[in-house]
């Protein structure tokens, strides 16, 4: 009779640990769970405002923060991402999809007016939309700040790119850029942020006490001009005369279709091939001309393969936004050959960003456009930090026609 009651009695020890572990899984797999409240202050509501949220509360699926005046709060998503709301905001969080495995996450936000700030972790994929009264904006991985408004919109991008979307039609906002769409004013960049959103992002970010992310009056976004996307030449840049090396590798060659391409040590040329890629050449000569490569990062270098650059965002997934039909050749992809990158599934979707062979890439030939090959400074190449991405990439400094840089060559 013992021997039985304790039998029950560890049965039943058992399913209640089986049941408790059941509720623990299903509470921390809660559908729709994406993230939590790191710090709230004062009055932030969801739905209802008969219901605040606390410090620690969890976010979910189509969520809604409301903010009262000097009010704000601190959301962390699952994959790390940072979402600051500031006072007077109304933000719904339509959807949040992290994908461990993928190292991804997608979602979409909807803000109807207030002011926020988003940080998408470095080691994630992100691909997120966010629509304000006046704009849409695609998100590839970066750091922004919005204020917006039923007048208007305004972004100011700290690192990576943003492209929006509005009805005066698509642009992308490149780091250190301030862009602002409007039903009173003109559409298109400004040199500064809005007294309006430096107050307001500065009160978000004082409240919340984050000290690593920039105050706007510390932001590349607030100097004067911004970088544009689409800006006119500059009338003249230095003039100088090339080193021996220089000079060797460029004799007998056309400066006009030689480009300089200046790391923090050391320089590259690479040869254009007009006569393989003509539209790709002259493409890459419009942009070097307009400063557009200068300060991008090389995101992605794998030794004995390839370096890639040419992403605004950083990311591996951005342009200038405007794309170019395939240019094919016979050119063999050998080390020092310059291709251009593409979605993987359509031929004509090359942008502005490109690749340096480090080695033979045979399954390259005939799928992708070769424009180029480097001639001098491919040891420099090598010297690239390496990583998909890199931790602490290496930037392109300057990429300019060399008939623009040098003079004395013969």
């Amino acid at each position: 009779m013992a021997v039985v009651t304790y039998f029950k009695a560890l049965v039943s020890a058992i399913l209640s640990v089986g049941i408790l572990v059941i509720l623990s899984w299903q509470a921390v797999s809660a559908p729709g769970y994406i993230g939590q409240t790191k710090v709230v202050v004062n009055k932030v509501f969801g739905k209802s405002l008969s219901r605040s949220i606390r410090q620690g509360d969890r976010v979910y699926q189509n969520q809604r923060i409301r903010t009262g005046r000097d009010s704000s709060t601190d959301i962390r998503f699952l994959d790390e991402s940072k979402l600051i709301i500031g006072e007077l905001s109304d933000v719904l969080i339509d959807r949040m999809i992290y994908d461990a495995n993928k190292s991804e996450v997608a979602g979409s936000l909807r803000m109807l007016k207030g002011v926020l700030r988003f940080a998408s972790a470095e080691a994630v994929k992100t691909n997120l939309q966010v629509k304000t009264p006046s704009a849409v904006l695609g998100i590839r991985g970066t750091v922004f700040d919005i204020l917006a408004s039923p007048g208007g919109t305004q972004v100011a991008v700290h690192e990576g790119a943003v492209q929006v979307e509005s009805a005066s039609g698509t642009v992308i906002v490149a780091e250190g850029q301030v862009y602002q769409v409007g039903r009173s004013t003109t559409d298109g960049f400004s040199t500064e942020v809005s007294q309006a959103m430096k107050s307001a992002v500065s009160r978000m970010l004082a409240a919340v006490g984050d000290k690593g992310l920039k105050l706007p009056s510390e932001s590349k976004a607030l100097e004067p001009p911004p970088k544009q996307v689409f800006q006119e030449p500059k009338e003249q840049i230095a003039v100088l005369s090339p080193t021996a090396e220089e000079a060797a590798a460029l004799k007998g060659r056309d400066l006009e279709n030689i480009l300089v391409l200046d790391l923090s040590f050391g320089r590259v040329m690479i040869e254009m091939m007009p006569a393989v890629a003509p539209n790709h050449v002259n493409r890459i000569k419009a942009l070097a001309r307009q400063n557009f490569y200068d300060g991008l990062k090389f995101h992605s270098v794998k030794s004995g393969f390839a370096a890639e650059t040419g992403d605004p965002s950083g990311t591996g997934r951005g342009g200038s936004g405007q794309k170019l039909r395939a240019e094919l050749s016979k050119t063999p992809f050998i080390r020092g050959i310059v291709g251009m990158k593409r979605d993987a599934t359509n031929l004509d979707t090359a942008d502005s960003q490109f690749f340096i062979l480090m080695g033979r890439a045979r399954h390259l030939e005939g799928k992708y456009t070769a424009w180029a090959r480097v001639i001098h400074g491919m040891v420099l190449v090598d010297r690239l930090r390496q990583g998909s991405p890199p931790s602490n990439p290496d930037r392109i400094k300057s990429l300019r026609v060399a008939a623009e840089v040098f003079r004395d060559v013969r």
